[in-house]
């Protein structure tokens, strides 16, 4: 076997190049079915390692319950309360709790407080960010504290979901108010979905 030498000057140059430090309030911030997500860390700053991102999710607003078929997942919870449904288990997860997630495990979750939730997420390997900067919509000054989502951003996210590895395979009504955008999905996408309410 060969062996390299390297200086500990050169050391710390190679391994330097890839530090980053994103403090409080900095990433890209986007919203995502009326959730704010704002990446921390991209898959192509980590070496396709992991990515990084933090959700804001507002009261009320949830994701489809989905499968991913080509990362984990991780999610601390920073602040807050949500709902998940992994499989056809209902799980509460509050501040402190964490989830992993291997792929091929349908989930959702849902904000049902008056209060936002807030965790911390990764997905290995990186690249799932790609999924939002492609749909989601950037966030800019003058956008309110709540982003409403249109049709159109759903059909996106339906439309690009097979590229980047999800499949959407259906949606429990809260148990609180209705989301007639999500019910509308039933009607558009009934093959790549199965909904009941």
């Amino acid at each position: 076997m060969d062996q390299v030498s390297i200086s500990a000057s050169q050391f710390h140059a190679l391994t330097m190049q890839n530090v980053k430090m994103v403090q409080p309030g900095e990433g890209i911030n986007l919203w995502f079915f009326g959730i704010l997500v704002t990446l921390k860390a991209l898959g192509n700053e980590t070496g396709d390692s992991y990515s990084i991102y933090e959700v804001m999710v507002p009261p009320g607003r949830g994701v489809p319950k989905h499968i991913r078929t080509q990362e984990d997942e991780t999610y601390y919870m920073l602040d807050g309360e949500l709902m998940w449904i992994i499989g056809e288990q209902e799980l509460r997860a509050t501040k402190g709790s964490f989830l992993h997630l291997p792929r091929f495990v349908p989930h959702t979750f849902e904000n049902n407080t008056n209060k936002t939730a807030c965790m911390l997420c990764s997905c290995a390997p990186g690249g799932f960010e790609k999924y939002f900067l492609e749909i989601a919509k950037m966030v800019t000054t003058s956008d309110s504290a709540h982003h409403e989502y249109s049709n159109d951003e759903i059909n996106l996210a339906f439309k690009m979901a097979e590229e980047y590895g999800i499949i959407f395979v259906g949606h429990r009504e809260s148990k609180g108010k209705r989301n007639d955008k999500m019910i509308s999905l039933n009607k558009n996408y009934e093959r790549l979905c199965h909904w009941s309410y």
